[in-house]
């Protein structure tokens, strides 16, 4: 049975447009039953929906042992959700706005995240 929950990404940038950090007090961090495994739960998808201008995130998964790196993920407006299965194992994600050049001021538009296991 398919079971999910979803949230906004906080206001504000955590990563500079290299991808290094700002602060993580612009960040969230969701802890989720390990990913695909088998039982329960089954395979873990992250979407994101971004609405009135497109946005950059970066997105960390941790799998119990280490973070995979900060990885950028573009979510348009005028577009479909953007999303992908996660890694087996996974277990923390950490999701922060990344500014997509020094000239970029749009931090407080609507971004939500979706986790969906199916």
């Amino acid at each position: 049975m398919p079971h999910f929950q979803t949230g906004e990404v906080p206001h504000g940038f955590a990563f500079e447009d290299d991808g290094t950090l700002i602060h993580h007090k612009h960040a969230v961090l969701l802890a989720v039953p390990r990913a695909n495994q088998s039982g329960t739960w089954g395979d873990l998808w992250l979407l994101f929906g971004a609405a009135w201008g497109d946005v950059k995130l970066g997105v960390s998964f941790y799998d119990g042992t280490a973070w995979s790196g900060v990885q950028p993920w573009d979510v348009p407006d005028g577009g479909p959700r953007a999303g992908q299965k996660l890694p087996a194992g996974t277990e923390k994600i950490a999701i922060g706005r990344w500014r997509k050049s020094q000239n970029d001021r749009l931090d407080d538009n609507p971004v939500s995240w979706l986790i969906e296991y199916v």
